[in-house]
């Protein structure tokens, strides 16, 4: 069946390219159609590996006319080129024609997109020797878990209730699940790809990674990678937020490593949306040792749940409990009048940079101060926020140290280029400095030196727990 669809196909585009032609190009038809076999050289393919970029080409030849099909579109174009997002091998049917039509078969051509292109890490080299999924046959028999024979098995159950299994494809290395219903809860949209025959060692560590794509967004996709039949034999357990439609990639490097006789992944959809669609894509698994060139960013640190019974900032919060100042300074350290804009609701503090400054620490101050927090020395705190930002900055500090004596303070540290979301925090933080003694109440003093104008940077979530 699909074979009479697809010779119907090429009889429509035929058609379409003959009624294309004037009568001028058919004169003296002499009955002969080309052969592509004959011009395979001249159809090339280039792929810009660094935009994802396909770009295709034809040798000119005298009385001859390229018909690319590509991805099911054709065209009779010399050069042309395609975007490709998704990293994968793809395929191309090539035929030419004269004036006397189009020739009965195609000659194929494949080219090669290496990389999924996306913002931000893109993981590590899946096509390095290094990579542990090179060269494995990863399951394709989705369908429920009651069943051991299928393999991805799902558990998936709206409300507790388990219903039959999403529908799941693999294509070209790409898991695609589609998700009809929604859910709420952790756990409740499991997939496993069990039984992958790869192991690991106690006595090495590991870098992983995958690209997982949702097409509605999804608040918190897990990552378990463990023993196939122990749940409790954990190599990484990690969660990851996923913007609609935005590939993403979840890792972790150096990762310590454990006995495991039988990889099992379990990736966790629970609190999808109805109607979503999750790809999975890009997945490597390798010994650290082994350098495949990846350059690994700095992995965004996880913060204290701001909801958490001991975090003493949330009351500040609430209360509203702390006066904002600001101070704004030129390269000459003179003060710059201005006036930003400064909002807080819920758990989120912002401003928005209103003037240029100098790329120097302490040139543009926003503190939190006369927070009603009282630290003793020799007290262990625990801190973070998150920072997110609209435009890189060349320089951010944060110190949180005492209203009335700047030389008290449990931590004082400038960071360099942060971009979009960061995460500040400390653990088992104590009181230090020239003049260190008891804090009576407590002031989180940022500094956004050389950051454009109109940066509007948030703090949020502010957590203090004092033990």
């Amino acid at each position: 069946m699909k074979k009479i669809f697809r010779n119907l196909a090429y009889a429509l585009l035929g058609g379409l390219m003959l009624s294309a032609c004037s009568a001028e190009e058919f004169s003296g038809a002499n009955g002969e159609l080309p052969n592509a076999s004959e011009f395979a050289d001249n159809f090339k393919i280039y792929v810009d590996q660094e935009t994802n970029t396909a770009n295709f080409s034809f040798e000119e030849t005298n009385g001859i006319t390229p018909v690319w099909v590509i991805d099911g579109a054709y065209s009779s174009d010399f050069t042309l080129s395609k975007y490709y997002r998704k990293r994968g091998t793809y395929d191309v049917e090539c035929f030419v024609k004269n004036r006397n039509g189009i020739s009965k078969e195609g000659i194929k051509k494949q080219f090669t997109v290496e990389k999924t292109k996306m913002n931000g890490f893109g993981g590590f080299v899946e096509d390095s020797e290094f990579n542990m999924f090179k060269g494995l046959s990863l399951p394709s028999n989705p369908g429920n878990n009651d069943d051991p024979s299928h393999n991805p098995a799902f558990w998936y159950a709206p409300g507790w209730s388990q219903i039959a299994a999403p529908d799941c494809s693999l294509s070209k290395g790409c898991y695609t699940v589609k998700l009809p219903e929604a859910t709420s809860e952790r756990w409740q949209a499991q997939m496993a790809l069990n039984n992958l025959g790869i192991s690991t060692s106690s006595d090495k560590h590991y870098d992983f990674s995958v690209i997982l794509t949702s097409n509605l967004g999804h608040s918190g996709v897990k990552v378990k990678l463990c023993q196939t039949d122990d749940d409790n034999v954990i190599l990484l357990d990690k969660d990851i937020k996923l913007e609609a439609g935005e590939p993403k990639c979840l890792f972790g490097s150096d990762l310590e490593g454990v006995d495991i006789s039988n990889l099992k992944i379990v990736f966790d959809f629970g609190g999808n949306k109805a109607g979503d669609e999750i790809m999975i894509e890009s997945l490597v698994l390798k010994d650290h040792a082994n350098d495949d060139g990846t350059e690994v960013p700095e992995e965004i640190k996880v913060p204290f749940d701001y909801n958490t019974a001991g975090n003493l900032w949330k009351a500040v919060d609430e209360a509203q409990s702390f006066v904002n100042t600001n101070w704004f300074g030129d390269a000459g350290w003179g003060a710059i009048d201005c006036s930003p804009v400064i909002t807080h609701k819920g758990s989120k503090h912002t401003i928005i940079i209103p003037v240029e400054t100098p790329a120097e620490q302490w040139h543009a101050q926003w503190a939190l101060t006369e927070a009603p927090i009282s630290i003793k020395m020799g007290q262990k705190v625990d801190f973070s926020c998150k920072v997110t930002t609209t435009a890189k900055l060349p320089l951010a500090t944060f110190k949180l140290c005492d209203t009335g004596n700047d030389d008290s303070y449990l931590f004082a540290d400038m960071y360099q280029n942060i971009n979009g979301e960061y995460v500040v925090r400390y653990v088992d933080a104590t009181i230090q400095g020239d003049k260190a003694g008891d804090m009576e109440k407590v002031k989180l003093v940022m500094d956004f030196a050389g950051a454009p104008v109109d940066a509007e940077i948030t703090i949020s979530d502010i957590v203090l727990i004092v033990k």
